[in-house]
């Protein structure tokens, strides 16, 4: 489903991203964990192409994100940390709107089954800036599958939910989307689904770690031994990735 040969991206002459490489066969659920200022994020933003890195390759399907994006995109969705639309935009016309830009026909009935899908039935005709943040992180995630993607990449969708928004969110992710790949960039390891497959966590923009997911508690461990040792004026605390 993805394949990521030897990414590097160097903003400003720092190095966030070096030498990454990462296979993502279909369906499979990947986490990425790693203290602020790891690259998580960075690096969504690089495999969805809204950065383009120095070097390296990304393969999305059968196409190539640099040289054939608009064939590439079709097969993913991607998910900011943070909502970012239009306030004075309403539900329903978010979704029309963004069906078009996809080059998708959006029948009438279409906006109701999506929000029925991400529990939005009562907003379909609300403002955007009427919604709490959960619900706008829904409509984000709405936007993102409305295509029934392939491949979904997550930057921290669970950060500032209540336990109920978390509940639901994780519930609709995994039980709507179980055959697609999935790569959820979160520091909210206690949160982390059971429908996850495997753990990479990031350091500097290096992987450190690369298994299998086989629980909360033995993450933790693994988390904790570590970053046990002070790493200078960049050490964190173990308590930056619970929430």
């Amino acid at each position: 489903m993805l394949e990521v040969k030897n990414l590097s991206h160097a903003p400003r002459g720092s190095v966030a991203i070096q030498n990454f490489d990462l296979t993502l066969e279909d369906g499979e659920k990947l986490a990425i964990i790693g203290l602020h200022n790891s690259g998580k994020s960075m690096l969504l933003q690089i495999l969805a192409g809204y950065i383009i890195p120095h070097e390296g390759s990304i393969k999305i399907g059968q196409s190539d994100l640099r040289y054939n994006a608009q064939e590439a995109r079709r097969y993913f969705g991607y998910v900011p940390s943070h909502p970012t639309l239009n306030g004075e935009w309403k539900v329903e016309e978010t979704f029309r709107m963004f069906a078009t830009m996809r080059g998708m026909p959006f029948p009438t009935n279409t906006a109701e089954d999506l929000a029925e899908k991400w529990l939005l039935k009562k907003e379909l005709s609300h403002c955007i800036h009427e919604l709490h943040y959960g619900q706008k992180m829904r409509v984000l995630m709405a936007l993102a599958t409305l295509h029934d993607p392939d491949l979904i990449f997550l930057d921290d969708p669970f950060q500032g939910l209540d336990p109920k928004e978390l509940h639901s969110t994780i519930d609709i992710l995994g039980r709507k989307f179980s055959k697609s790949s999935m790569i959820l960039a979160t520091n909210t390891v206690e949160c982390l689904p059971g429908w996850i497959d495997r753990i990479l966590v990031l350091d500097s923009g290096s992987t450190v770690i690369d298994q299998k997911f086989l629980g909360i508690a033995p993450l933790m461990q693994t988390l904790a031994e570590l970053w046990k040792e002070p790493r200078g004026n960049d050490k964190e605390s173990l308590d930056t990735l619970s929430p």
